[in-house]
């Protein structure tokens, strides 16, 4: 089987879960023996081996649109040389009718309209430019793509099944396209990083199994603001813990405002390395994500868990699919740093617990989150298009 696979994010350059995904997928298949051609975005058009790169502007709202342009120009040319037998689209995009080839698409995120919901709830009281440009711009923009993709697809693949009822809501899918696919752990790459040095821990003043990790984007749907806050209660009773986050967004220096005169928050940045992020999943007490809103299927705590860690986690759709609430950690009340501490605080004092929690996720991730797993679903959903007879 031949496929083309197109994403915006790949990488070296990945912005968030979708760019881990296309990294994964693209690896797992070809392992599988699936001929994939992966057409993606650069800062140099280029072709290296079965990837080919579009030089695309860095132009905030735009970037996407520019991308597909370009990218579908590619895709025919490329078409008439290998002959695909499906296209698949990671993630949604403006344009992108006369494909005619069996399509598939997945969906990492609610859709726009559903984000713009939950960004007007987060918006009272920011004065954040960014947030509301991409009310007024970004959403609308972004719902037009949602519908297109949607609309063109032969099946679609989400990584959550309560995703499903908003995809049907928002973007008119057909139920009976949709496949739900869990994002998957690729636990022998994963296992396989070594990270023993404890020079980056050093450079830092943090010891092992003494801080509290955070890794996603700094924005407001992520909760961050409210961990803060959490860690300085629970400094009161453990002075020596601290708080390392890891990430980029536009909230990054409201949050450095909130954590100014607090001993112990730890800003990293955007952290590039797969060595240095395993490297802090091991070494760290907790894996945290104090989601202010539902969530889809974030890695972050499917790459805790892999690393037998306990996750502490909002109770909000995608991480209550995978926290089992006194089993693999503890889920909270969202916006509540009262609730955070709490549960943090049990993890400080008994470690044991702590430790069994953590081999109780990776046995979970073993079971039900294996890249492997997701590979193989990915496959039966590309079977599906002959089974059914889809064609163009």
């Amino acid at each position: 089987m031949r496929v083309c696979f197109v994403s915006f994010e790949y990488p070296p350059k990945i912005i968030g879960g979708a760019g881990t995904y296309a990294a994964h997928l693209v690896r797992g298949l070809d392992e599988k023996g699936i001929d994939v051609y992966t057409i993606t975005r650069g800062d140099k058009a280029r072709r290296d081996r079965k990837t080919y790169r579009v030089v695309t502007p860095n132009t905030i709202y735009w970037r996407r649109f520019c991308f597909i342009r370009q990218a579908i120009g590619l895709f025919h040319e490329l078409n008439s040389l290998y002959n695909f037998d499906l296209v698949h689209l990671n993630g949604t995009y403006p344009i992108i009718r006369g494909l005619k080839l069996p399509t598939v698409s997945t969906h990492h995120g609610f859709p726009n309209i559903k984000r713009a919901i939950i960004g007007l709830r987060l918006l009272k009281g920011s004065k954040s430019v960014l947030d509301i440009m991409d009310l007024v711009v970004k959403k609308p923009l972004g719902s037009i793509f949602d519908i297109t993709t949607v609309r063109a697809s032969d099946k679609i693949i989400c990584p959550n099944s309560s995703l499903v009822r908003y995809m049907m809501s928002y973007c008119f899918a057909d139920e009976q396209k949709i496949h739900v696919i869990p994002n998957g752990v690729d636990l022998k790459a994963f296992d396989g990083i070594e990270c023993f040095d404890g020079s980056l821990l050093s450079h830092y003043n943090i010891e092992r199994e003494n801080f509290l990790l955070y890794m996603g984007r700094l924005v407001s749907p992520k909760g961050v603001q409210y961990l803060i806050e959490a860690f300085k209660i629970v400094q009161r009773q453990h002075p020596n813990l601290k708080l390392v986050i890891v990430g980029r967004g536009n909230h990054e220096q409201q949050l450095r405002k909130i954590a100014r005169n607090t001993n112990g928050v730890l800003f990293l940045g955007y952290v590039h390395s797969i060595r240095v992020k395993k490297l802090l999943y091991d070494a760290s007490l907790s894996v945290v994500l104090p989601s202010a809103m539902d969530e889809v299927s974030p890695m972050v705590p499917l790459e805790g868990m892999a690393s037998s860690k306990p996750v502490i986690a909002s109770n909000v759709m995608g991480n209550s699919s995978m926290i089992k609430h006194g089993k693999n950690g503890f889920l909270t009340r969202p916006r509540d740093p009262e609730s955070l501490a709490k549960y943090i605080n049990v993890l400080c004092e008994d470690r044991a617990l702590g430790k069994r929690m953590g081999m109780y996720g990776r046995k979970l991730v073993e079971k039900e989150f294996t890249l492997d797993k997701m590979i193989n679903e990915t496959l039966k959903t590309y079977e599906s298009l002959r089974n059914e007879g889809i064609t163009r």
